[in-house]
């Protein structure tokens, strides 16, 4: 009888293992992906942007504040558990390298609740009233950091084929919240 006890217990403990292991194992492919990217990027940014952004000298308080709502709506986004790995995946990207677009004016697919055109309005015009604070030779210097983490950023998803992290705007709002992207990275 014991035996069959110590059979029973060693198949629930090793069964049940087992089990959790073949959840894991069923991330899709593209979530995989997703975490991989996220992994690369975070270490791109790291390797090659890490020491630039530490010349970057530009304090506004305007920035500072903006970098406060940036993390109380990226808390928003936060995952309530780790079921959803899209999420998952996105969160752990914006937590490490800022991206207004999504966080700020609410272009994540999770916001349930966008923001009102108003609101956008007023985040557009604190955007384009920061990014005439910056100096000159400042912006002409974060356009070109930016324009290379946009290709790098490019780059690590062509492997995957499939494009992630999407923003839709004109040329010049683009540039100008890259640049401000860059700029929350520096606020700590």
């Amino acid at each position: 009888m014991k035996f069959f006890k110590s059979l029973l217990l060693c198949f629930l403990f090793f069964g049940l293992g087992n089990f959790k292991a073949q959840k894991i194992e069923k991330i899709s492919n593209e979530e995989q992906l997703r975490f991989v990217f996220v992994q690369n990027f975070q270490n791109l940014l790291m390797k090659n942007y890490a020491g630039k952004r530490n010349e970057i000298n530009f304090k506004n308080a305007k920035l500072t504040d903006l970098k406060i709502q940036y993390l109380k709506n990226s808390t928003l986004l936060a995952p309530k558990d780790n079921i959803n790995l899209k999420l998952l995946a996105d969160y752990t990207f914006f937590s490490f390298y800022p991206n207004i677009n999504a966080i700020i004016l609410k272009n994540h697919s999770s916001f349930k609740e966008k923001i009102s055109d108003e609101e956008k309005q007023k985040y557009n015009a604190l955007f384009l009233e920061i990014a005439k604070q910056i100096p000159n030779e400042t912006y002409i210097e974060l356009s070109k950091i930016t324009d290379e983490i946009n290709r790098d950023k490019f780059a690590l998803t062509v492997p995957y084929r499939f494009e992630i992290f999407q923003d839709l705007f004109d040329e010049n709002q683009r540039k100008r919240i890259d640049i401000i992207n860059f700029l929350l990275w520096n606020v700590e």
